[in-house]
């Protein structure tokens, strides 16, 4: 069966000076890195949460919202990272985030029971997420970050919440 079309087109990269090279590679890094193996809806929304994080602080490029706000960018872009990453720079994908400036996945985050919590944010305290498990398969809680009880969620049709929890400020 085809793959379906994706609904981020590649744009030319001419309208501002938000849109070079560098912070489409930078915005699609961050994207590869954060949201790997996730939907594209997941991805862009991690690209968006960025963009307004960049608006947010007046940023004039990607890789200075990365090292304010520690985003991981450790990964290669892929196709599909750069595709998001150009059409949303480029004002061609509508901002779907509801103006979303945060977001964590329950997934990566610490369970219950760990006790190497150095470096983690877990104020926000214990959650049962659907989908969140231990190795053998039973569910588990997970930390949450402590801006999470302070900040208005934005739920997001087709981004599992085991997978991200977006929110803004």
């Amino acid at each position: 069966m085809p793959r379906p079309k994706s609904p981020f087109k590649q744009a030319s990269s001419s309208q501002d000076d938000k849109i070079t090279k560098r912070n489409i590679e930078d915005l699609a890094r961050i994207i590869a890195s954060e949201a790997r193996g996730s939907n594209e809806i997941a991805q862009a929304m991690v690209g968006w949460t960025v963009i307004n994080r960049m608006k947010k602080h007046n940023f004039k490029t990607v890789s200075s919202v990365w090292s304010h706000h520690r985003y991981a960018h450790g990964y290669p872009p892929t196709t599909t990272s750069r595709s998001i990453a150009d059409a949303i720079l480029s004002g061609c994908a509508l901002d779907i985030s509801a103006g979303a400036t945060l977001f964590y996945s329950p997934l990566t985050m610490p369970k219950e029971g760990n006790t190497n919590l150095h470096g983690f944010d877990i104020g926000g305290g214990l959650e049962s997420v659907d989908g969140v498990r231990d190795r053998s398969g039973k569910p588990i809680k997970n930390y949450a970050p402590g801006w999470a009880k302070e900040w208005k969620r934005v739920p997001v049709f087709n981004v599992p919440e085991r997978e991200f929890k977006f929110y803004r400020e």
